[in-house]
Parts: structure tokens; sequence; C-alpha cells
């Protein structure tokens, strides 16, 4: 006769605790719910005494209870939740990344309302700011657009970073523990399958190639300081460095001359560039060897404005101690593009010379091109960077015909 398994729960749910055996006659094992990854959660007791194994359980159920017992009391709301954050988090952030963080509060405040208990957000509500952030009908500081003729709607990719956003923030909670040792919060209310993010079907990542390149060079030195100044910008170099470094604009700008290291070496010939940390999104220090190319364009820098030190080699027309913007940088770019008579590349300006740079080596080994760009995930820099082009799609599909290069 066949022996059945002995299984007994302690409490209710959501916080029921199941001990079991997984034999008849083994060990016994414990049992939860895991509600941020929807699954239950086994971990085997070591042992066969059913009485110690209901008395565990029942501990165990009561300090399931009593952990949601200490956040109600602590009474959590999207204000103290993002204050917290704004303190602990965004500091050690970009200042980009920062601004982005400040503009996201503000969102979620308006869309939410600064007393939501965050444990309490519903499914409808997140189907319902996909709709409306979608649409248009609130901005991206969380304002509504009652004018429909006023709204812009956005991409999926806009409001798949505003969602995967707040999920980030939640999970941090989950993780930090304020003065009295307690947990912000029990669990991440938006992990699952049934809080879907929207994402991007058709993603838009176009990338400089050396005809676009040689266009924008044929004229970037048309590019003024400004609409009204005879003074030529610092849009060639800009150019150069991103085309010949693969780094983003925002690190480019921010260099200074105590970043170059320009004594030729066998293994540097033409010398290097130390990327500091702090300009850096991984927060990482590199120093990577120049092309001719780059070398070129810093001599040409040296020549025409020399430095030293913290001083930032591509000074801002507004104040020499300060770097050049990014936003100053897209905007001598599309003046550069308008000129060379070339169309915008949707939904990129300088992160497209990073893409081509990636795309423009990836028959190399990653690790060597990972370290030169500056990528730390192999994920990263396939998924987001490196393309496929129609001479390598042309290479793939010609192995083993008689077309084929080298057949």
């Amino acid at each position: 006769m066949k022996r059945n398994r002995w299984r007994q729960s302690v409490g209710s749910r959501p916080f029921t605790v199941i001990v079991e055996e997984r034999q008849p006659g083994g060990n016994l094992y414990v049992r939860i719910w895991d509600p941020a990854n929807q699954r239950w959660k086994r971990r085997s007791l070591g042992y066969k005494d059913r009485e110690a194994a209901m008395a565990c359980a029942a501990e165990l159920h009561a300090k399931l209870r009593r952990g949601v017992e200490d956040i109600r009391a602590s009474r959590i709301t999207l204000e103290r939740l993002f204050r917290l954050y704004r303190m602990h988090r965004t500091p050690r952030k970009s200042a980009g990344e920062q601004q982005e963080d400040l503009r996201r509060i503000e969102m979620w405040y308006r869309f939410l309302g600064e007393k939501k208990n965050p444990q309490a957000i519903t499914r409808g509500e997140w189907e319902r700011f996909i709709d409306q952030r979608s649409s248009g009908e609130i901005d991206a500081r969380g304002n509504p657009v009652p004018d429909v003729g006023d709204r812009r709607g956005v991409r999926a990719r806009t409001v798949e970073c505003d969602l995967k956003w707040l999920r980030y923030v939640f999970g941090w909670a989950v993780t930090w523990q304020d003065r009295e040792g307690r947990y912000l919060m029990r669990e991440n209310p938006v992990r699952g399958r049934s809080f879907e993010i929207p994402r991007e079907k058709n993603v838009r990542r176009p990338w400089v190639d050396r005809a676009r390149y040689d266009a924008l060079r044929m004229v970037s030195n048309q590019v003024r300081m400004g609409e009204r100044s005879e003074v030529r910008s610092h849009l060639s170099e800009l150019i150069d460095l991103a085309f010949w470094t693969g780094r983003r604009i925002s690190a480019i700008c921010q260099l200074t001359y105590g970043d170059l290291r320009l004594g030729r070496t066998e293994k540097r010939p033409f010398g290097a560039i130390r990327w500091p940390g702090q300009t850096d999104k991984e927060g990482r220090e590199w120093t990577v060897a120049l092309s001719p190319e780059v070398r070129a364009a810093i001599d040409r820098i040296l020549a025409e404005r020399p430095g030293l030190g913290n001083t930032p080699l591509f000074p801002s027309p507004s104040d020499p101690q300060k770097p050049v913007t990014r936003y100053r940088a897209a905007r001598w770019l599309g003046r550069c593009e308008r000129l060379a008579g070339l169309e915008p590349q949707d939904g990129s300006a300088w992160h497209a010379f990073r893409r081509g740079w990636a795309t423009m080596r990836k028959h190399l080994a990653d690790a060597d091109v990972m370290a030169a760009g500056g990528w730390r995930s192999v994920q990263a820099l396939k998924q987001s960077y490196q393309h496929a082009d129609d001479e390598s799609v042309l290479d793939v599909v010609l192995v083993g015909s008689a077309a084929g290069r080298g057949a």
C-alpha cells in the first residue's frame, strides 16, 4: 500500500507556512510564499521530528506577520520613501541621473500622491500610468495635458525607463533599514508578471559610420561658439574624440589637461588619456592608448589653447573655468548636420558615435573592446551598441558559397 506524504500548514495567506515531507518518512521541509518573485521558497529542516517542525513553522509565521506589522507601524509613504532615497542613493549618481531622479520623483508625486502607501499600488494604477504617459495625457513631470492637440505621446522606451526606475527604488527600499533596524518595505509591490513593462519593438539605435563622420568633419570648422560669435567652436575636436575613442560625450566634455598622458611608449606610441571615474557612468577609471587621429586633435588643442591641471580641455564659452556642457555640444552637432546637408539621426545625437565605434570593432576580442571603450558588461556592449551592418550580413549569408569572399 502506497504511503502518503505528511503535510501541515500554519497560519493564513499570505503568511502561510507549510511543513511537508518530500519523501514519505524522510526529512521535513518548510515552504513559504515569496511575493517578490511570485513563487514558493522551500528549504530543508534537516530532521524528521514533526512536533519540532510545527513549532518552527509557527515561529516563522509569527515573524512574517510581525514584519508586516512593523512596516505598517512605520507609516511608509511615497514622500518618506523618496526623501530617504534622495538622501542616501541619489547623491551616488551622476549629475544627469540626479536630475532624472528629481524629475521622476515629481512625476510620481503628481500621479500617485505624496501620501500614497507604496505597498498599496495596484495593477490598475500601473496600467493607467502606461496609458497616460504613452499618449501624452500627462507630461514628463506628471502634469495633466488636457488639450488633446497639445499632447505629445512618447515611445515605449521612455515609459519603460520611468517604470523601471520606480521598480528599482522599491527594490532599494526592501534592502534599506531605518534607524530602528526596520526595512522600509517588506516586498517590492511591482515585481512579477502582473506588472508588465512595455518594451520598444523597433528600438532606435542609429550609429555613425565613416561616411557620416567624414561629411561632418568637412564642415565642422564652420560651426561657431554661438550664433553671433566669430570664434570657432570645439566641435571638430569633439567629433574626432567621439568617433575615435567611442566615449560618451559627457565624459569627453569633462576632460581636463591633467587627464592627458602624452608621453610616447612602445605600448602607447601616441600617448594615452585617463578617463576619470567621476565622469564615467560606471564610476570606474580607465587609462587608454590614443590613436593617431585623437593625438592630432589633442595637438591642435594644445597649440590653440595650452593649459595645465584641472583646466577644462573644452571650456565653456561663458565660463572658461567650467567645461562645455553636452547640451551645447548637441546644439553644435545639430548645426553641423544642417551645414553638411545630413538628416538628424532619429533617437540619437552624440551617442550614435559610441555605437558606431563599437560596431566597427565587433570583429575584435570583446575584452579588448570593453577595455578601450569603457564597458563592464559584454551583454550591454553586444545588445545595445554593436549592430549588424550590410557588409557583415553579406559575409554571413555567403559563408560556404562560391560567391563568398575568398572562395
